[in-house]
């Protein structure tokens, strides 16, 4: 099972808003694929609210049954590091989480993306 993403297809694609199940550190590191038979294309997020933490969805501009045969939704986590531990600082345990999760996120996201090619598929 997918640890970094999560697809939705046949009558699942009517609706506009959808649940994020995989965990992430920033809602915004998660975006939203579709695959119309050939390719995968970004889709346009909601413009008012395109995403929220506290129900852990996603809510698109239009429903993409018109379009698209599946959609992925996929989490990105920054590259940057996210915590800076300082020689005699204390160690608090949300930037020891932070600091686990956001390596643990990008080494799910390569290995899946080694399968998937999701993101050699959206790049520019």
């Amino acid at each position: 099972m997918p640890q970094s993403y999560k697809e939705y297809s046949g009558g699942e694609l009517s609706a506009t808003t959808y649940n994020v199940p995989f965990k992430y550190i920033s809602i915004n590191d998660v975006n939203v694929i579709g695959f119309d038979g050939g390719k995968w294309t970004p889709l346009a997020l909601d413009a008012s609210a395109p995403r929220s933490d506290a129900n852990k969805t996603v809510t698109l501009a239009t429903a993409p049954n018109a379009l698209y045969t599946k959609i992925r939704l996929y989490r990105a986590s920054s590259t940057t590091q996210l915590v800076d531990f300082q020689n005699g600082s204390r160690l608090s345990e949300s930037d020891l989480d932070t600091a686990y999760q956001q390596g643990l996120f990008v080494a799910q996201e390569v290995a899946e993306d080694a399968s998937t090619s999701q993101f050699a598929a959206i790049a520019t």
